[in-house]
């Protein structure tokens, strides 16, 4: 049962969203003004519709990595936003931390599990918190009926044919317009469906990112297979090797948002090690007595390629999700 709490935070989701779309039929832009409030920000409609395949909306990418200026300065809180892709109008949250804006802060991009919000997921993770302290700015993705297509699945995104690549770079694109970060620090973190995008987004959207961190969610054979990475990027894994939903071990599944095979964990991170050009690896440590890491290191451009195995861990967000985000972004 949802707490008090999480109800108001999806009320207040729910009535921004509504706002945001009527906002967008009037052709108004809102700029938020009060802090701690989820205000609708109509944004001017982005069309991701000449990216005739997710191959084309990677490689079609005009995003710059230099940091710019914003033209509009949102104030500290969350404010719900969107966009319109392939003319479908897609929501997200972006969550400002309360204070001055620090030098080199990152965009963390967040991809809810398949059934799961992105309201729900502020409450249901540290991400926001953590964020706070360091200054980062967050981006909390909402899926298609709640879900994602990551190319291979059976997901209501993907029988739909949603292009969520687009959406992603989209989001980014729209991002820049309103807040300066650093554009050569951004992160996708992903749960389960979520963690599935976020492996394809590294192979698809490379040049946009410095970091994956899948939770929960390996990386689909179909994906491995065709996967190019011209761009290296970080890959810090984190998985259960007690997870009854998507096997540690991999192969084929089958979940609430269809199902698919994936690699198994240590199967997934030696092929984003072999992607990146690792030449030294892997290497086996034990941080504590519940906790595994396999690390890549020697790899192209000074990345790493790292697998955090959380011994008897279940299909659910790590309790420090927000820690290990920040600690993927300063390797």
């Amino acid at each position: 049962m949802a707490s008090r709490g999480n109800t108001r935070r999806f009320s207040s989701f729910a009535v921004a969203t509504a706002l945001a779309v009527a906002l967008f039929t009037a052709g108004v832009e809102v700029n938020p003004t009060s802090a701690g409030t989820s205000t609708a920000v109509a944004s001017t409609p982005i069309n991701a519709s000449a990216s005739a395949s997710r191959w084309t909306a990677s490689k079609s990418s005009t995003v710059s990595h230099a940091t710019v200026a914003p033209l509009n300065r949102m104030a500290p809180g969350d404010h719900t936003l969107f966009v319109t892709v392939d003319r479908r109008v897609r929501t997200f949250i972006v969550h400002i931390p309360p204070n001055p804006i620090v030098a080199h802060r990152a965009l963390i991009l967040v991809f809810h599990g398949a059934t799961d919000t992105a309201a729900n997921t502020i409450n249901e993770t540290d991400i926001e918190q953590l964020a706070d302290e360091i200054g980062d700015v967050v981006v909390f993705l909402q899926g298609f009926r709640n879900t994602w297509n990551e190319g291979v699945g059976t997901s209501a995104a993907a029988l739909a044919h949603i292009d969520d690549v687009a959406f992603t770079l989209a989001t980014i694109t729209r991002m820049q317009r309103l807040e300066s970060y650093d554009h050569a620090r951004v992160a996708a973190v992903g749960f389960s469906n979520g963690a599935l995008m976020v492996e394809d987004l590294g192979c698809t959207l490379s040049k946009e990112l410095a970091v994956i961190i899948p939770v929960e969610g390996q990386i689909p054979l179909a994906v491995a297979k065709t996967c190019v990475t011209p761009h290296p990027l970080s890959v810090f894994e984190i998985h259960g090797d007690a997870d009854a939903v998507i096997p540690y071990g991999g192969g084929p599944f089958v979940a609430v948002a269809g199902g698919t095979t994936v690699l198994s964990a240590k199967g997934s991170v030696a092929r984003w090690a072999h992607l990146d050009g690792c030449t030294s690896g892997p290497v086996t440590s034990a941080p504590s007595s519940s906790i595994t890491l396999t690390t890549y290191s020697r790899c192209r451009n000074g990345v790493t390629v790292t697998l955090q195995t959380i011994i008897g861990g279940q299909h659910a967000w790590p309790a420090n999700i927000g820690e290990l985000v920040i600690q993927a972004l300063s390797k």
